[in-house]
């Protein structure tokens, strides 16, 4: 899978989580509006209706007042008060025919009773009839009704907004228990693929950094397949390629170094027969210039011979080839004869080789060739970056291993590799006020790790 998929997987899960809960959200928006529409064509349509057959109800009652009051004050208004009590019977009348089906039965029986007493009232002498107290207890009897009907109807209101609410209340509870629900969830999920996606990238990028490292540390093995996106696939293809290509060119410079040496090794073999004739007189009497020129040519000879037979160990170390365990090897002789083939180098440098030994190292299984060579590196290295002055290598004994330490007075060195780069070695830094530079090992110093490494 690409990084891209695995990025939109992550952000299309984190959008569904809130769509679903924007949509929740107008879900319970949409009941929460239907509720109060619910209220307003259903309850409060209803109400206006009784309203309006209430207050017409009412009117009649207050139209009979009027007539009582003019029929006990002022005689010359009874005929209008007559008049409008007729006109509110009429009103009332129309009221019930539109409404009364829609009306409750406590307001509808007040509304007809009211009617028919205002038609009793008008069918006769209106004031005798208003002022009959069986009449007037009547009408305010019919007034208590009406007003009962009333409270019973705004009574049945409040109680259907309040189970509206409760309803909305509801509604909203579960809409805040579903956010927070869904936002939970929101959360872990974004968690969980967050760190899908960094796993999915931080895990096989750390694996390509130690193939890396490996691969820069000279190993140049078939690399372990790594998963993960596409694009870290491709990026370990090229590595391999890499590695592949690398492996090619160390054969062949390996290859180049074997062929070199053994080239060079038959000649210089035969030089040094030829010098070594020379010296021993057998073309004849040599003068004392002759014999120290023919010295000089014995010495380089060596020399060349030496870095020969280093490059074809080298060869055979990095091959692979099983270490030759010669039985009987003790570390001391291998220390003196590496002494001996460093001691001309100190010598033209100033410097002095002191073999401090503590006591004798037993006869041991070992590469002798490797182990001298390994010898002769370090203590080259300790010479060469030495002032004049001392260095030194001493073997210690144990009761199961032999181990030696070169010590010199130099600019020194830090070991800038790690583990296992150069096993078993154990390197201590020193700084020198008249050495600035970083100074690296040289060539000598890698080749003895490889040989003490391979050599065990």
């Amino acid at each position: 899978m690409r990084l891209a998929h695995r990025l939109l997987i992550s952000h299309a899960l984190l959008t569904a989580a809130l769509l679903g809960a924007a949509a929740f959200s107008v879900v319970a928006i949409v009941r929460m509006t239907s509720l109060l529409t619910e209220v307003r064509e259903e309850q409060l349509g209803g109400v206006i209706k009784e309203e309006a057959v209430h207050q017409a109800a009412w009117g009649v009652e207050v139209a009979a007042r009027q007539g009582l009051f003019a029929c006990e004050h002022s005689p010359q208004e009874v005929p209008a008060a007559a008049a409008t009590l007729k006109q509110r019977v009429s009103h009332l009348d129309a009221l019930l025919k539109r409404h009364g089906p829609a009306t409750q039965p406590l307001l509808l029986r007040a509304a007809e009773g009211f009617k028919t007493y205002a038609n009793h009232i008008l069918a006769g002498d209106t004031c005798e009839r208003l002022q009959n107290a069986a009449l007037r207890n009547e009408r305010l009897y019919l007034a208590e009704q009406l007003t009962d009907a009333w409270i019973n109807t705004t009574l049945a209101l409040h109680s259907a907004i309040r189970q509206r609410e409760k309803r909305a209340h509801d509604i909203g509870s579960s809409a805040i228990a579903v956010g927070l629900t869904l936002g939970a969830l929101a959360v872990v999920a974004a968690w969980a693929v967050a760190r899908w996606v960094a796993q999915g990238v931080t895990r096989p990028l750390g694996q390509l950094s130690a193939l890396a490292h490996r691969v820069g540390d000279g190993n140049f093995a078939a690399l372990p397949a790594v998963s993960g996106p596409s694009e870290i696939r491709a990026l370990w293809a090229d590595l391999d390629r890499m590695r592949g290509r690398l492996s090619e060119l160390d054969q062949l410079k390996d290859a180049f170094v074997a062929s070199a040496s053994h080239d060079l090794r038959t000649p210089l073999a035969r030089l040094r027969t030829a010098i070594g004739l020379l010296a021993d007189g057998t073309t004849g009497p040599l003068t004392t210039q002759q014999q120290r020129v023919v010295e000089l040519a014995r010495v380089a000879c060596e020399r060349e011979i030496r870095l020969v037979t280093a490059l074809l160990d080298l060869t055979r170390v990095q091959a692979g080839k099983a270490v030759r365990r010669d039985e009987g090897c003790r570390l001391d002789d291998l220390i003196e004869r590496a002494v001996e083939e460093v001691n001309e180098l100190a010598e033209e440098r100033g410097t002095e080789l002191v073999v401090l030994a503590e006591g004798t190292t037993p006869p041991a299984s070992l590469d002798a060739a490797l182990v001298e060579r390994s010898l002769v590196s370090l203590m080259t290295n300790a010479v060469r970056v030495s002032s004049p002055g001392s260095a030194s290598t001493s073997p210690a004994r144990s009761p199961r291993a032999a181990r030696t330490a070169s010590r010199g007075r130099g600019p020194g060195w830090r070991c800038a590799t790690k583990a296992p780069a150069c096993p078993r070695m154990r390197a201590r830094a020193s700084s020198s006020p008249s050495s600035r530079a970083r100074w690296a090992p040289p060539t000598r110093m890698a080749w003895g790790w490889d040989c003490r490494w391979r050599s065990g």
